[in-house]
Parts: structure tokens; sequence; C-alpha cells
């Protein structure tokens, strides 16, 4: 059964909800994870609604562009959102799934996320992943919900 804008829609916010239970079991891996799927679904929701096709990229600021995801995003906070995808889209790749924590902790650690950041760094490295998301979701979902 093909994935429609609606199934896209439901799958970023059973994975938010996922991501934030795994945060608060302490599975921050997952937690990333899953934080970036639900960026990655909502973002394709938002393709789908606008050109019916589906696109089998993984790149996040692709598919924010040819969504028409940054025409979502009131004038005044585009600046603060693009700030917002650019984090997710640094540190969320779909191949993420094949690393092992070190693996994901390693190349975190090459694009400098959270290096001088207080506290437990891998608990802060998925805090603030699932952050972004909520944002972007939310954004998105309160854009959808009034079309």
């Amino acid at each position: 059964m093909p994935s429609t804008e609606n199934t896209y829609r439901i799958a970023a916010r059973e994975h938010l909800a996922r991501a934030q239970d795994q945060l608060g079991s302490g599975s921050y891996f997952l937690a990333h994870y899953l934080s970036g799927l639900a960026v990655e679904c909502h973002l394709r929701a938002w393709l789908l609604r606008r050109t019916k096709k589906f696109d089998s990229r993984h790149d996040l600021e692709h598919l924010a562009r040819e969504s028409g995801f940054y025409e979502v995003v009131p004038s005044e906070r585009a600046s603060d959102f693009s700030a917002v995808l650019t984090t997710v889209n640094e540190r969320w790749r779909s191949n993420h799934r094949y690393y092992s924590e070190r693996q994901l902790l390693n190349y975190l650690t090459e694009i400098k996320a959270e290096f001088k950041a207080r506290g437990e760094r891998w608990k802060n490295l998925a805090r603030t992943l699932l952050n972004c998301a909520y944002e972007i979701v939310n954004e998105g979902e309160a854009k959808w919900n009034r079309k």
C-alpha cells in the first residue's frame, strides 16, 4: 500500500512520540534517529501534498525546498526555521540507521555537534534533535490544519 500525505503526517507524529519515549528511557541513538525520521516523514507529506510525486531521496534540505516547506513558515520566523532545519540536516542522515552508536557519536564529533555542551553529551545530542524535530513538525502541522 503506497503512503499518502496523511500516512506520512501520522508517521511523523508517531515517530516523534517514540523518540520522546526513547529519550526518556535513555535510548539516545533511537531517539536521535526517530527524530530525524519524523522530520523526513513530515516533509514528505508536504511534498506529496504539493506535487503528488514520491521522491526517494532522503536529503532533508532538498525535501524542504521541493515541498515548498519554506513557504509554510511565517516570514518573521524564516531565519530561525532555517537554522533549525540546518541543525537537523547536519546531524541526521538516513544512512545513520546502519551506524553503531560509536560511529554516530564519531560523526557528530566530526561535525562538532554539542561539542562544548555541559552534561551528558549523548543525551544532549538526542534532545537537541528531538526539539528541532518538534519545532519543524509543529510548525508544519499548524499551517496544515489552517489550509
